[in-house]
């Protein structure tokens, strides 16, 4: 494998790990939510280990991406936005789709049926949603993991918003207020667009932009903030197995409302910590690899959605329910190895199009005719 560049302690890529650790543990705990083991609603050891710190993990990605914010003109950013983050997100709909029908088509045989459930996964992509809701009296299917990105979009132009309208002593008080207005919005309504989501991730993303504009992460943290993470980190925990409940951010859920937010956003600036320590103290086949995979988190995002939307994994799941480990060791291993295999592709195209298009400029360089200049 070709081995990965070092990353400075500015670059994006620093986070190249943790990102790659992520998207294994988000595939393969999508994975585990075909089966009973990794649905029931009792903390066990395996559902503490995939779910308890879902949502830290999940503030340490928004973070990582607020390392990379700067300030600019609403507009500009806004028009970024769409480009980067909408793009994707509407091929990505428009994929599951299409593919969610002939899926359905394939292992049922009905047309009226495919295009009744493919219909649902539509209509979830086209209003955003994060979670199976019911609107104009259709219940609809939620867009998958690209909630991500559209809270991402939001939160991302609800941030620069705030730091473009107020004044410096107010902004961390407007990024409160934003987040709390997030967090009672899904206490009263099912809102489209993930808006209720991109509003609770700004103090994420602006934690982010604070750790960049500091140099957080260029130096040892104080022995007071490590006590603070390290106490958050146990709280979370202890949390978890008192009430038996863990956050999620897609469904709105958080145990003790906004303090849950903060607490998930410190073992997330914690996590960042921890894994960019592991990061420059080890470089192996096995780092290397995992950061691959970090590199192409958006791809994996993508890709992940339409397998696992489009495809009837739960038929494989019925026929493992007596064998659920064996099944589940299965479909993480097919699941995850196709959706590497299709960003692997895309990324080469990807690559295959920047070269051509670089080479299309030199030829057309060297068409010019020579003007000599006197």
């Amino acid at each position: 494998m070709e081995k990965t560049p070092t990353r400075t302690t500015s670059s994006l890529g620093m986070f190249d790990l943790l990102k790659g650790v992520g998207m294994l543990t988000i595939v393969f705990a999508h994975t585990a939510e075909s089966y009973s083991m990794g649905t029931t609603t009792a903390i066990t050891p395996f559902t503490f280990y995939l779910f308890a710190y879902r949502e830290s993990l999940m503030a340490a990605f928004y973070i990582a991406s607020g390392y990379g914010f700067r300030k600019r003109s609403i507009g500009k950013c806004v028009s970024q936005q769409l480009q980067m983050l909408l793009k994707p997100y509407l091929i990505t709909g428009l994929a599951t789709t299409v593919l969610h029908f002939l899926c359905h088509y394939a292992a049922f045989g009905s047309l009226e049926s495919a295009f009744y459930e493919t219909r649902k996964v539509f209509g979830g992509f086209a209003l955003g949603l994060p979670h199976t809701a019911e609107y104009f009296g259709q219940t609809f299917f939620s867009c998958g993991p690209m909630w991500y990105l559209l809270a991402l979009m939001i939160g991302w132009i609800l941030l620069d918003v705030i730091l473009n309208i107020f004044p410096e002593p107010y902004i961390p008080w407007a990024v409160l207020g934003t987040m709390t207005l997030g967090w009672g919005i899904t206490l009263a309504w099912n809102a489209p667009f993930c808006i209720a989501q991109g509003m609770v991730v700004v103090p994420y993303l602006y934690l982010g932009f604070l750790a960049k504009k500091h140099k957080l992460f260029e130096k040892p943290f104080p022995r007071r903030l490590k006590r603070s993470l390290w106490a958050a980190f146990v709280l979370v925990g202890l949390i978890v197995v008192l009430t038996q409940r863990t956050d999620c951010v897609s469904l709105g859920e958080w145990t003790v409302g906004p303090f849950s937010i903060l607490l998930d956003s410190a073992v997330g600036l914690g996590l960042l910590a921890a894994f960019l320590k592991v990061q420059r103290k080890f470089d192996n086949v096995f780092t290397r690899a995992v950061q691959s995979i970090g590199r192409r988190s958006l791809y994996i995002f993508c890709v992940h959605t339409v397998e696992l939307t489009a495809i009837p994994w739960y038929l494989m799941a019925d026929k493992f329910v007596d064998m659920q480990t064996v099944g589940l060791v299965i479909q993480f291993a097919v699941s995850l190895g196709s959706v590497l295999l299709v960003c692997e592709l895309l990324s080469r195209r990807r690559d295959w199009k920047i070269q051509r298009a670089a080479q299309q400029r030199r030829r057309a360089e060297a068409r010019k005719p020579y003007v000599a200049r006197h």
